[in-house]
């Protein structure tokens, strides 16, 4: 089973979003914009803001800013929560979208796992983490 790694926040990431190592410093990560980076894993799907019923979406979707630790859900990781842009059938492989989110993987992008059930459009859906490259 996959483990929960625990990493600097190079930009802000939502939570349940795909995530991409950040280049520009060590053990950081950025949320994804595409799918033509490899991934590193599902940011958690726990929100950096204490739980209040006057927040925002906008706020409580936020996993971490930047310089906060990020918990990232790597290989081999399992059910692991992944918000979904397009519905998908378990067993399709996921890549990100522009905002991090998952959507069906096409020939030539990078994916970051497996659908373990049907997706449905903006739910949080189990994915199993295993990246890799999807044959063009």
């Amino acid at each position: 089973m996959g483990q929960i790694q625990n990493m600097r926040a190079g930009g802000t990431i939502n939570v349940a979003r795909i995530v991409v190592a950040d280049t520009a410093a060590p053990n950081s990560a950025i949320q994804a914009t595409g799918a033509t980076v490899i991934p590193i894993g599902i940011s958690s799907n726990a929100s950096r803001a204490n739980p209040d019923p006057a927040m925002s979406d906008a706020t409580a979707l936020v996993a971490a800013i930047v310089n906060e630790n990020i918990e990232i859900h790597g290989e081999g990781s399992t059910e692991v929560d992944l918000t979904c842009a397009f519905a998908w059938t378990a067993g399709d492989l996921i890549m990100a979208d522009a905002d991090g989110k998952g959507i069906v993987a096409t020939a030539g992008n990078y994916y970051v796992g497996q659908a373990a059930c049907n997706g449905q459009v903006g739910a949080l859906c189990p994915v199993r983490v295993t990246v890799g490259l999807v044959k063009t």
